[in-house]
């Protein structure tokens, strides 16, 4: 399965040379945690400080968060069984990447 993943940018520099969106394809057994492993090591998501975790949904649910390398809490949480399968979760074929409402 192909699914779309999207990001805000994380500065105004990202905003013009970074990308903000690729094509990951999953196969339909991946978990959501094995799906958030594959972002995270996909060298996708990009980070500034203060943005220094970002959350992703799928539709209007928030699936996981995943903090940059390095900060004081180096760990993905999940909203959602990070056992389920992907598919399960995902609504169009998308997850997208925002920073959580109260950064700068």
């Amino acid at each position: 399965m192909n699914i779309l993943i999207t990001r805000e940018a994380c500065c105004g520099q990202d905003d013009q040379g970074g990308r903000l969106q690729i094509s990951l394809e999953i196969s339909p057994s991946k978990t959501v945690q094995g799906t958030a492993r594959d972002i995270g090591e996909s060298r996708f998501l990009q980070f500034s400080k203060p943005r220094i975790v970002i959350e992703a949904y799928s539709g209007n649910v928030k699936l996981f968060s995943i903090p940059s390398i390095g900060s004081m809490n180096c760990k993905v949480e999940y909203f959602v069984e990070k056992t389920d399968l992907m598919s399960k979760h995902l609504v169009g074929d998308k997850i997208e990447f925002y920073w959580p409402k109260g950064l700068l």
